[in-house]
């Protein structure tokens, strides 16, 4: 298990799991390397008994969900609550000491780090997977592909009819923009790699008109109602309710799929790290889960959600 201590921060997804203790909610944004590999399962002893609170992105949420299931099932003694509320929540409950593990789809930043070591945390990073920010819209919207450029100037409300990037057959229509709410991290890494074009024009935000939501799926339904909509969502939620569009890296380059290898060989422009985040180095039950997801059969569940495993 590879961990950058004090680069902190890991996605999306509205089921909430307020206790998971774990037979309910069912599974559905730069390389990094393992130290190790685990092949068996934790052997569960009197020292294992207790309880693990996951909290924070929503991207990550069905990843937790699976693993914190699965887990569970080979460790009846260790039981797992899971929930959502954005990758700011997760961060925020790591810094305040109300949580042993805060997901995130994006790093923490530094004036988190701050807070964090104000509050005497020190905030650890863990690397738990990969993951592409596609942009979508309605079945129905002929467009293939758009660029970088493109894809900025609609968020930022430079681009508001379908017209100005030449797509056929919708030329009065105007764009719906949706997007994540502010808490979210996929939220915050659509804006660095998307409408900053990966940080080179700090000076672009978001239009005041995009349309946020709270999750990944709010975020794929309220497209697959609009035929006129775009928005953006993490791999494991792509399904056939929505159409997928190729990105086109700054610079005129051919346009990448969003796709897992495309996610794994850096090709898709929206690419991202995943992130478990524990004050200090792991202990005890909460070490042994995370050396447990990072391993062989947690990152295969990685692979089975539609996300992109370490290796």
């Amino acid at each position: 298990m590879k961990k950058h201590p004090l680069t902190i921060g890991l996605l999306a997804v509205t089921c909430m799991v307020a206790a998971v203790a774990l037979a309910g909610c069912p599974p559905q944004e730069q390389q990094a390397v393992n130290d190790f590999s685990i092949d068996h399962e934790p052997m569960p002893t009197d020292a294992d008994d207790g309880t693990i609170e996951i909290i924070g992105s929503t991207t990550l949420l069905p990843i937790s969900t699976v693993w914190a299931e699965t887990y569970h099932a080979a460790n009846p003694h260790v039981q797992l609550n899971v929930s959502g509320g954005g990758s700011g929540n997760g961060i925020k409950a790591v810094i305040d000491n109300t949580t042993d593990i805060g997901q995130s789809s994006r790093p923490i930043t530094s004036n988190e780090i701050d807070l964090a070591r104000a509050n005497n945390v020190e905030a650890i990073e863990h690397i738990v997977g990969h993951d592409g920010i596609a942009p979508i819209v309605h079945p129905d919207n002929p467009v293939v592909s758009l660029s970088v450029e493109q894809l900025s100037d609609i968020y930022a409300g430079e681009v508001t009819l379908w017209s100005e990037v030449g797509v056929p057959g919708m030329s009065n229509d105007r764009i719906v923009v949706f997007a994540r709410d502010s808490a979210s991290g996929t939220y915050e890494s659509w804006k660095e790699l998307i409408i900053q074009m990966d940080g080179t024009d700090k000076d672009r935000d978001y239009s005041p008109a995009s349309l946020k939501k709270g999750s990944n799926r709010d975020v794929r339904q309220s497209v697959a109602d609009t035929p006129s909509g775009i928005g953006y969502i993490g791999l494991g939620y792509i399904d056939d309710s929505i159409s997928t569009v190729a990105v086109s890296p700054a610079g005129g380059r051919d346009p990448v799929e969003a796709t897992v290898e495309n996610v794994r060989n850096g090709s898709f422009p929206a690419s991202r790290a995943m992130y478990y985040y524990t004050n200090g180095e792991p202990t005890g039950i909460v070490a042994g889960f995370i050396e447990w997801a990072l391993g062989s059969e947690g990152q295969a569940l990685v692979a089975e959600q539609g996300f992109v495993p370490l290796q």
